[in-house]
């Protein structure tokens, strides 16, 4: 099948970092009609929702509307709900949009296509554990970082007013808690008056919680270290081997009995394909909930379905279990695929995706800034300080040129490093 003007249409499910990189690269291909889907209206690099919670966003990438960018660049969005992939037909069901009265706003709608990627994302689990629904928060969309926000601001000003600082908790020590941890010890200045005397005041205790032995569970030991040094300079407390056995409106229990009270507490325990995905289609899931692809990134069950992302179960050649759900394996993901998607558009034959690891990079700002570069298991090392750095913000600064093409991606950076605001306390890339 083709469209009228005889172009193969590629249906994009998903918005997140790569499946937008996918549709902003593809849709320069005269021969392919690009359509994205989301439900949200703007594009959100879902590694900066702790900023996002933080209040400490800072760059003018951080959200922009799928409108705007499908006319930038050449591929048309279709603002809905994914309910159901019609493998026969070969169309995406789009949900009905209702109303704030109930109604049918909008009819449910079919995309047809002929490949279709699906980039739906991850989110993270409760495991069943009691109270999280309740009473935790969990950075899984925008609107749960705002909610965050909202409570941490009246909480900080509660904290100001009785001169009792304020305490959250965060269970998980992977990168979005860790990261999170940092933004809001950065954040905590804001409510100081600005005299030595006041800014000498503790308004917050942070602390986080991991089930593992050791904090970042699979981090190589010498960055693990670095990170752990980092963390007691900015007076974040770590403790490990807690399992959390519930929450409730004011504490964190775990099944040893200890005892966390909180203001705020945050769960950042893991991550998962997004739930939509295990009645999307006649899919092959994983353990985790992901569709289970081939080395081409092809689905198990339909030749015409790739996936990526979070969204996808790889297990390369000689390993014992899939790649991590990261954004780096994404980016890598939308890039090979914006090379083959247009080769199978034509019906030649691809090579397989080949992930290579480019290490973990930590920019802790004025605590410093460590990372581990991978070029072979057994040639990783360490870097520090600038070099460092400069490494992290690479990885954002392709992020946004593969998002807004080389010339207006060149000044978006233009405009983050002129912007009076400063850089983020801490951040982490490779969880």
């Amino acid at each position: 099948m083709a469209d009228e003007a005889g172009r193969k249409r590629i249906v994009i499910l998903g918005g997140g970092s790569g499946g937008l990189e996918l549709a902003s690269q593809l849709a320069g291909h005269a021969a392919l009609d690009v359509a994205l889907v989301d439900r949200e209206l703007s594009h959100l690099w879902k590694p900066r929702l702790h900023e996002f919670a933080a209040g400490t966003v800072n760059s003018s990438l951080a959200e922009m509307s799928f409108y705007m960018l499908g006319q930038l660049r050449g591929f048309r969005f279709e603002q809905g709900t994914v309910s159901a992939i019609d493998h026969e037909r070969r169309e995406v069901v789009l949900a009905a949009i209702l109303g704030e009265d109930g109604t049918v706003a909008a009819r449910e709608r079919r995309v047809p296509y002929d490949l279709c990627v699906v980039a739906l994302g991850g989110v993270v689990p409760d495991f069943g554990t009691t109270g999280v629904k309740e009473f935790a928060v969990r950075l899984d969309t925008k609107a749960d970082a705002d909610r965050f926000r909202d409570r941490f601001i009246a909480a900080m000003i509660e904290a100001r007013e009785t001169g009792e600082p304020a305490e959250v908790v965060i269970v998980g020590s992977g990168a979005t808690g860790t990261e999170l941890a940092a933004h809001l010890r950065r954040s905590e200045r804001g409510f100081f008056e600005q005299n030595k005397a006041e800014r000498r005041r503790k308004l917050l205790g942070i602390t986080i919680l991991e089930a593992a032995p050791e904090i970042m569970p699979g981090a190589e030991p010498e960055l693990r270290q670095q990170l752990i040094e980092r963390l007691r300079q900015l007076d974040i407390k770590t403790v490990t081997d807690v399992n959390v056995s519930r929450i409730d409106a004011d504490s964190v229990y775990s099944k040893s009995g200890e005892r966390w009270s909180c203001d705020l507490a945050v769960w950042a325990a893991g991550l998962v394909g997004n739930p939509v995905l295990k009645d999307l289609g006649r899919f092959e899931t994983d353990k985790r909930g992901r569709i289970v692809v081939d080395q081409t990134l092809r689905s198990s069950v339909d030749e015409a379905i790739y996936v990526m992302g979070d969204s996808a179960s790889l297990t390369p050649p000689g390993a014992d279990k899939p790649l991590p759900p990261t954004a780096q394996a994404a980016s890598q993901q939308a890039d090979y695929l914006t090379e083959t998607l247009p080769l199978l558009a034509r019906g030649e034959p691809v090579q397989p995706f080949r992930y290579s690891d480019k290490g973990r990079l930590i920019s802790l700002g004025r605590a410093g800034a460590v990372g581990m570069i991978g070029f072979g298991r057994k040639d990783d090392f360490l870097i520090r300080g600038h070099f460092a750095t400069a490494a992290y913000n690479a990885l954002q600064r392709q992020h946004q040129w593969r998002v807004l093409g080389r010339l207006r991606g060149t000044v978006s950076i233009a405009a983050d490093m002129i912007s009076p605001t400063k850089g983020p306390a801490l951040k982490l890339h490779g969880d």
